[in-house]
């Protein structure tokens, strides 16, 4: 991570003071991490629905066009 000094310009040239560091005002806890996992689970498998939906109705847009443009057949739109 990212370190910020929190001193004067002088206070760091001397050097001498002694910092206290905070500390942690919610204590670390490896419980919190099962929920979370499951959770993150359900979204990622949303997010991917979401996705796979999107690139279909793409897909269909694009099926839909080559049929009404003219000189327009599936085989050109398979190589681009």
């Amino acid at each position: 991570g990212q370190f910020f000094v929190m001193m004067s310009p002088q206070e760091v040239l001397q050097g001498g003071t002694q910092r206290s560091i905070a500390p942690r005002t919610h204590p670390y806890s490896p419980k919190s991490e099962a929920p979370r996992t499951t959770r993150d689970e359900k979204r990622r498998a949303q997010h991917n629905e979401v996705e796979r939906r999107r690139r279909d109705k793409i897909n269909n847009w694009i099926v839909q066009l080559s049929k009404i443009i003219p000189d327009c057949s599936m085989e050109n739109t398979k190589s681009g």
